[in-house]
């Protein structure tokens, strides 16, 4: 008999056929085919799996059948094979893939099969923010890890750790600025592993700016105002009002107002912050909030002798004039005289103030030779002539180098001697100076007026800046001998009459 050979699908095989007529005898003489090889027992989708230790004898022929539909037959026959399971095959979706090795030779073919445990390959997914910044904690969000037995990452400063692998997010703190590459490694068996990749950049913090002009003096009742207000790179203000109150304000706000309820020194903190990171800025200043008293409000220097003094009510209750004077101070009794203010000196002009003036609410002094019309028109306005009415005087009588005091008695003006406020032989007075414009003792160079070149108290209006809730008696210093009328007043144009009667 002749021994005919057949390769059958995922099998090897022979046939003995008997032929007619065939000498006998001599085929008995070949020795049937031998095979030996190790098949692997496990293996992982998408990583080489191999089967090695490949030995066969009285065969040229070797096939496989790695049992997800792929066949090899080698033109040679190799000591070890590699293969691929594809983690779409049916048996490894099943989880079980049957290897069939098969030779073929003189005789029966010979056959070695095995089973491998397929496991999925490793995913590993994450999303990385590509910036940072430096100081704050940077955090790897949404980590999906799976059939894997390692997870580990590194962070690209050095840094490496190994977290769970059942972790959904890591974070990490960079000390400086700079670009880094994150590299995660997810480790499988079978050597197989997946990866996620990414780059950051790391910026420094925001450094934070906050400039602001505190107010340092009001009155109760009255709002006093933080200006100027600037921020740079903050997120967020608050303000501290040393009273118990606090205020969270737009960072674009430029003005801040609030009203103390009483008398006292607090202290006001303003706090700007920023995005994670920064260093919060914080500005301070003390505050002395008194009682309410009588103020110059408008100072009016117009044309001609179109000049008045609006006095403003700040208090919360109808005050009676009659404890008030107002003085004229020609030149200040400055320089031009022989002691700033001599011995039994005597104002150039004094009105003592009567009536009452309601709460909110202003009262005008005009000029007795005034021609402006919106000053001779106001209702209520008196007469700034001198106490004497046959003379010629006027507290309004200034020309913006003069001084002009606002005094309060602790005793009424009864219209008999002594008169609130009249001075002995010496120059002085019982009385209070509550208000003045102008440093009484100097004066402004000659042919100037307070304020400098700019000249703002000649032929201007000095409006007394809102915040302002209380008299101020300015002084000098021989390095700073003069007063600058621009601190307290928004100065206006000549005959400006703008707001008259209103604070």
């Amino acid at each position: 008999m002749k021994k005919i050979k057949f390769w059958m699908a995922g099998a090897a095989a022979t046939m003995l056929t008997a032929m007619a007529g065939c000498g006998g005898g001599g085929d008995e003489a070949h020795e049937p085919p031998t095979l030996t090889a190790t098949l692997p027992t496990s293996a992982t989708a998408g990583v080489p799996v191999t089967i090695t230790g490949i030995t066969a004898t009285n065969t040229t022929t070797l096939t496989v059948d790695w049992g997800d539909g792929t066949q090899d037959a080698p033109a040679t026959i190799p000591t070890s094979l590699s293969h691929t399971y594809a983690a779409t095959a049916a048996c490894v979706k099943a989880g079980l893939c049957t290897i069939d090795v098969a030779v073929l030779g003189w005789g029966q073919a010979v056959e070695q099969k095995g089973s491998v445990v397929v496991s999925p390959a490793p995913t590993l997914a994450a999303t990385l923010p590509a910036t940072g910044t430096a100081g704050v904690p940077y955090t790897i969000t949404g980590v999906a890890a799976a059939n894997g037995t390692a997870l580990s990452i590194d962070w690209g400063d050095g840094t490496k750790e190994k977290p769970a692998v059942s972790s959904t997010s890591l974070t990490h703190t960079y000390a400086t600025s700079g670009s880094y590459a994150i590299g995660m490694v997810l480790t499988g068996s079978n050597g197989s592993s997946a990866e996620q990749k990414g780059s950051i950049t790391i910026v420094d913090p925001a450094v934070l700016a906050l400039t602001a002009t505190l107010p340092t003096s009001g009155v109760t009742g009255t709002g006093v105002n933080i200006t100027g207000i600037t921020v740079s790179n903050g997120t967020a203000l608050s303000v501290d009002w040393g009273d118990l109150t606090k205020d969270a304000a737009d960072v674009t706000s430029t003005t801040l107002t609030h009203a103390y309820a009483a008398t006292g020194t607090y202290t006001i903190a303003m706090t700007l912050t920023g995005p994670a990171g920064s260093t919060p800025v914080t500005k301070t200043g003390s505050i002395t909030i008194d009682t309410p008293e009588l103020f110059i409000n408008r100072y009016i220097s117009g044309s001609s002798n179109n000049k008045a003094l609006e006095i403003y009510n700040p208090t919360g209750q109808a005050v009676d004039l009659s404890y008030y004077v107002v003085e004229l101070w020609s030149n200040g009794r400055g320089p031009a005289y022989t002691t700033p203010v001599a011995t039994g000196a005597t104002p150039t002009a004094a009105l003592h103030l009567s009536g009452t003036l309601p709460p909110g609410s202003t009262k005008l002094i005009v000029n007795y030779q005034a021609t402006l019309a919106g000053l001779t028109s106001v209702t209520g306005s008196i007469p700034g002539r001198n106490d004497n009415p046959t003379g010629t005087s006027d507290v309004t009588a200034f020309n913006g180098d003069d001084v002009v005091l606002l005094l309060k008695s602790a005793t009424a003006d009864t219209g008999t001697a002594p008169r609130a406020c009249a001075r002995d032989t010496a120059g002085v007075t019982a009385c209070t100076v509550v208000d003045s414009f102008g440093v009484l003792g100097k004066r402004p160079t000659t042919g100037a007026s307070w304020g400098g070149t700019a000249t703002p108290a000649i032929r201007h209006t000095l409006h007394r800046k809102l915040g302002i809730g209380k008299g101020s008696v300015p002084t000098a210093t021989a390095a700073d001998p003069w007063w600058d009328p621009t601190a307290e007043y928004d100065v206006l144009d000549a005959d400006s009459l703008t707001g008259l009667g209103s604070r």
